[in-house]
């Protein structure tokens, strides 16, 4: 009785009782630092490099679709073998490459090319990464009681390092280069791997004896997706959403680039790093409000209703940035009011995602079968792919119309796609917590 008290008062910080989970959490913070790092470093850089709205969603979706294409394979590869020696082989190759890029970029031989081909093989490796990465950490909690608690804390690393990263990394940018960025990346790297060398799981795995085939098994976990209803619904409502909504977040070099002429020189680093920061801002406090908002909304009604809300306000950021105050921008470029509303409108679309994806995801992984959690939950890790896979979509427009016509676009049609999915599916609306 006394355990289960004070388990309701750690509250999500529960699954932390677990020595080990701190430690693969605290290492954790390292690399997907680096992670939140490379994403905006790259889009800065290519951006810069080009100018070219299309360039830009290239080089993330490169990324992207190299994730996707390795991820059906990586997700049997972590139910086959041992997850933390995946982990520290995908850690230190994922710290190589961006120790070679970082090299290039310092000695100014960087290309856009030189970017996309990077790009391309760190898309590779996450394949194999993001699987494990999502599939690992139930080994370190001491029992399935902890488990929304750990997804809750996954969730917080990423977005509260959605509010830092960007931050630092802007102004890192801006006065030290982008190339430094990389080498912090490299590092945070690097210090997963190691962290991987010396941890071992709390739960042991139970390694499977299945002889069958590479394909047999990565169908074995679509055919379970497309026959769950439940499973078919989030994860297909989740890479929609991902794909035409939150791939916005690759184009944000485009919509900070009307702060290169301001009073007080070049700040499009700076606030790129600001804005990118606001929807870390705005999921981190979705992240936090989930288990509040899931006493007083059935679990399934808020998961879906939320991600109605979410592409509503990225509707409003894309109609906001329509109207460019530019002398306001040239004057007084820290308060504008482009920065401002874009922030706050930034602010309200991550926190309504990230009740959706936390939501959604604790769903996922309290029903999934442990001897398929691997495949099924690398085929959801696809959703995190398809945010850098869908910014050639809307780059593509952005190039021969607007980067604020392309974002609107999207959110309108996801706006229908999303409010059909919530009328249609009273079962998972009914779901209780």
């Amino acid at each position: 009785m006394e355990n289960k008290i004070e388990e309701k008062n750690l509250g999500t910080f529960a699954a932390l009782k677990a020595k080990k989970y701190r430690l693969f959490w605290s290492a954790s913070i390292a690399s997907v630092g680096a992670t939140q790092l490379l994403s905006l470093t790259a889009g800065k850089l290519v951006f810069d490099l080009s100018g070219s709205e299309l360039l830009l969603g290239l080089a993330a979706a490169v990324f992207g679709i190299g994730t996707i294409v390795i991820n059906f394979l990586g997700g049997v590869v972590a139910d086959r073998i041992d997850k933390r020696i995946l982990m520290i082989i995908t850690s230190f190759s994922m710290s190589l490459s961006l120790l070679f890029l970082a090299i290039i970029d310092s000695v100014n031989y960087e290309t856009v090319l030189i970017v996309i081909i990077f790009s391309t093989l760190m898309g590779l490796i996450s394949g194999f990464d993001w699987p494990v990465r999502s599939s690992i950490f139930p080994q370190f909690i001491d029992n399935k009681s902890q488990m929304m608690s750990a997804v809750a804390l996954n969730a917080m690393l990423w977005q509260g390092l959605r509010i830092l990263a960007p931050a630092s990394g802007g102004f890192l940018i801006a006065y030290l280069g982008t190339h430094s960025v990389f080498f912090i990346s490299s590092a945070g790297f690097l210090i997963m791997g190691l962290v991987m060398i010396i941890i071992k799981p709390n739960i042991s795995e139970k390694k499977s004896n299945n002889k069958s085939s590479v394909i047999k098994d990565t169908l074995e976990g679509i055919n379970f997706i497309a026959k769950n209803k439940l499973f078919r619904v989030l994860i297909l409502s989740t890479y929609i959403t991902s794909a035409l909504g939150m791939s916005y977040l690759q184009l944000l070099p485009s919509f900070s680039n009307v702060f290169k002429n301001t009073i007080n020189g070049d700040l499009s680093a700076q606030m790129l790093g600001l804005m990118a920061s606001a929807g870390g801002i705005g999921a981190l406090t979705g992240t936090l409000v989930t288990s509040r908002l899931k006493e007083k909304i059935n679990l399934g009604k808020l998961v879906l209703a939320s991600n109605v809300v979410s592409v509503f306000f990225l509707f409003l950021f894309g109609l906001s940035n329509m109207f460019i105050f530019e002398d306001n921008i040239y004057k007084n470029p820290w308060i504008s009011y482009n920065l401002i509303i874009s922030s706050f409108l930034i602010i309200f679309t991550g926190l309504s995602n990230s009740v959706f994806m936390v939501g959604s995801m604790s769903l996922l992984q309290m029903k999934v079968p442990d001897n398929l959690r691997g495949r099924v939950m690398g085929i959801h890790t696809i959703t995190f792919s398809l945010m850098s896979a869908g910014a050639l979509f809307l780059g593509l427009i952005a190039e021969l119309l607007s980067s604020s016509i392309s974002v609107m676009l999207a959110a309108a049609l996801l706006i229908i796609i999303n409010s059909f999915i919530y009328l249609r599916n009273s079962e998972i609306r009914d779901i209780n917590n």
